[in-house]
């Protein structure tokens, strides 16, 4: 695989969080490209959870498109909402069933090189991409943790721009987290 694919993948995922933060809905035309690209990446890696999770990112990516454009505000703003308790549990429980069903049907029917971090990774990616087309300020600790598990799963894989975007990720996430608790306080 091109290390060039996996660094434009890697700058198109940095700007697509980069203005999910910033609530604007150009992100979806860089998250589309982004997961695109990612697909081929993850496949030659043998990261089948994380490559599957792509094409579930292409439709949730859709999906916030529409949510977003919906839920724009008289001056073309996105709001953006926090998480129920029963969304949170949910979320909790989900996440570790998919976690834990996904692992363990990657070391059943294939040779993936980390099933059950690629798992863990694909389980909260997917959780979190999900509660961010809702316009969630929960999302932001979500990707925190799919950030942190990422950077160390794509290093084993020696994908390193991955890995490295993955890290500058961290501080976004906590940036968009800020942003978006201010926006949900009326403050921004």
């Amino acid at each position: 695989m091109s290390a060039s694919l996996e660094i434009l993948a890697a700058g198109l995922l940095l700007a697509n969080v980069w203005l999910v933060a910033r609530r604007s809905l150009w992100n979806y035309a860089f998250g589309i490209a982004a997961v695109s690209l990612y697909a081929c990446v993850f496949w030659e890696a043998r990261l089948y959870a994380v490559f599957g999770l792509q094409f579930l990112f292409l439709g949730l990516n859709i999906y916030g498109l529409i949510n977003w454009r919906r839920a724009r505000d008289a001056e073309g703003g996105v709001p953006v909402v926090r998480m129920t308790g029963l969304e949170k549990a949910s979320t909790l429980l989900g996440v570790l069933l998919l976690a834990a069903a996904v692992g363990w049907l990657l070391v059943r029917t294939t040779d993936a090189a980390s099933p059950f971090w690629d798992s863990l990774a694909t389980a909260l990616s997917l959780s979190a991409q999900y509660w961010q087309a809702r316009r969630r300020v929960e999302t932001w600790g979500l990707w925190a943790l799919v950030n942190l598990v990422s950077v160390g799963l794509y290093a084993t894989q020696a994908l390193w721009a991955t890995a490295a975007v993955y890290a500058a990720l961290l501080a976004v996430a906590f940036y968009g987290w800020r942003a978006w608790k201010r926006a949900a306080n009326g403050d921004g």
